[in-house]
């Protein structure tokens, strides 16, 4: 019997068929980093780059390793006009096909800090549609769209196998790579997130610097859900038990970071996209994830992700 592969993507919804070679894209991309993981220890790639992100962070060699592959990719679609990289200051513009219509905005290598302790770590991306001319070369404005307009997002989880879940707006779906077939197969069809049960994700013991109220919150949303406790440090991976467990992830703003730490156009949207596709809920300061108007590639805010009775606790 013949597996489901990624090409069935083709089939979902009004946006699947030309969604198809971006995501595969990125299956091909996730399948370089995770060979380029499994023996960074060994290439020297590991430990830092030399430089800093446009965030201030420490770039290590991997991030920047993944970066580039993640580009090459999406200029080997044919399909993308620009890149738009949390480890970038700016738009990436794919010259060659400049007159391309989709933009691709990523975080190449989420939880990086991660692989000194083997941990799990991942990928997270977007598509959306250009808003300029495309006689013109595209701009850092066309990438400046709130996530209700995303056409497609997903995630890459490195751990014990490779993780490919998306969705091009017809629900959210989960390919596991196979080394034997060497591809991407439907391993998690329609994923749905559970609407009681499950875990909270977040590092508590920030709570005593936690703003908007939200110390209380968290004490109340505890105490009437009666959820586990489990924090990875990745998104992707805690993002990834939220949405086949249930429960709750959030990041919310406190004293260090007023505006929350997690990048709208490369976290929190793709995210809250998946999220919302699955059942569950998307919310930020004062409202939905999918309704905040970007101001920047870089702009960060707070975030709850998760089932709706847990995140409308907190949120």
């Amino acid at each position: 019997m013949m597996s489901t592969t990624l090409s069935c993507i083709a089939q979902q919804g009004k946006h699947g068929a030309a969604m198809m070679p971006i995501i595969q894209g990125v299956g091909r991309a996730a399948t370089e980093i995770a060979y380029l993981l499994r023996g960074a220890v060994f290439r020297g790639a590991l430990g830092a780059a030399g430089g800093e992100n446009v965030q201030g962070e420490q770039q290590q060699k991997i991030d920047v390793l993944s970066d580039e592959i993640f580009l090459e990719e999406m200029r080997s679609t044919g399909f993308v006009c620009a890149v738009g990289s949390e480890e970038q200051e700016e738009l990436q513009v794919i010259e060659e096909y400049a007159d391309a219509e989709y933009l691709v905005l990523v975080d190449p290598l989420d939880g990086s800090s991660n692989l000194d302790i083997d941990g799990p770590v991942g990928t997270i991306f977007s598509v959306v549609r250009r808003i300029s001319d495309r006689s013109q070369r595209p701009v850092e404005s066309d990438t400046l769209q709130a996530g209700r307009n995303v056409i497609a997002a997903g995630y890459v989880l490195y751990g014990p196998a490779t993780m490919l879940v998306c969705s091009v707006g017809a629900g959210v779906h989960g390919f596991t790579y196979n080394p034997n077939s060497a591809r991407f197969e439907l391993s998690h069809p329609d994923m749905r997130m559970p609407a009681s049960g499950g875990y909270y994700s977040v590092n508590e013991a920030n709570a005593d610097k936690w703003l908007d109220g939200l110390k209380d919150k968290f004490v109340m949303m505890k105490q009437r859900t009666g959820l586990g406790m489990r924090y990875v440090g990745s998104m992707v991976a805690d993002m990834h038990r939220t949405l086949l467990k249930g429960g709750v992830f959030l990041y919310p703003a406190d004293e260090k970071n007023p505006n929350g730490k997690l990048r709208l156009l490369y976290e929190a949207i793709p995210m809250g996209f998946l999220v919302v596709q699955a059942g569950g809920k998307a919310m930020s300061r004062g409202g939905s994830v999918l309704d905040i108007q970007p101001e920047g590639l870089h702009q960060r805010v707070p975030v709850y992700l998760g089932s709706a009775d847990a995140v409308d606790m907190l949120a």
